[in-house]
């Protein structure tokens, strides 16, 4: 990575609106066949490329007032986080980060950090004291973020709902 490539771009984070379904399809159908396709089995994976199906589901999150922002670089949407200030787990007073794509050319250019930053500061407003999310065990370069951003592995390990039952781990911030 360079670093002017970094300091030359500029991000645009907001919450995400209905008209931004399409685009918040396109970056998690693309970012899952870069992020995913050396662990999870292409036969399953296809299900969850459907851009129709994303842009059904993002438009219904959207209408549901989730916490959905989009990274948009010089006019191209390129990112995304999907946070809640609920979590799975009954943890107490924390949030959880369900969802962080970016196209793979934005990967390593700061943008992931600038939507956690956003992400992270609307979960403290919700009064969250912590936030949580799992990753697959075999996703070195998120751990890698996540550990650099002071998510802590917890310790908590579960099986993923594919076949070949990849690990996901539960990473914990203290915010």
């Amino acid at each position: 990575m360079i670093l002017s490539e970094v300091i030359l771009l500029k991000y645009e984070i907001r919450r995400a609106v209905i008209d931004d379904a399409e685009s918040l399809a396109n970056i998690i159908v693309e970012s899952w066949k870069s992020a995913y396709s050396s662990f999870i089995p292409a036969d399953e994976m296809v299900k969850f490329l459907d851009k129709q199906r994303r842009q059904q589901q993002f438009e219904k999150l959207i209408q549901d007032r989730q916490i959905i922002l989009i990274g948009i670089c010089q006019g191209t949407p390129c990112g995304l986080i999907f946070a809640n200030k609920d979590n799975d787990e009954q943890l107490e007073e924390c949030g959880s980060i369900y969802s962080i794509y970016l196209l793979e050319e934005y990967w390593g250019k700061g943008l992931a950090v600038k939507l956690m930053d956003k992400a992270i500061s609307i979960l403290k407003d919700e009064d969250c004291r912590r936030v949580s999310l799992w990753v697959y065990e075999d996703n070195v370069r998120a751990i890698g973020f996540y550990e650099r951003y002071g998510f802590i592995f917890d310790g908590t390990k579960k099986h993923s709902q594919f076949s070949n039952k990849p690990i996901e781990l539960r990473y914990i911030l203290d915010i």
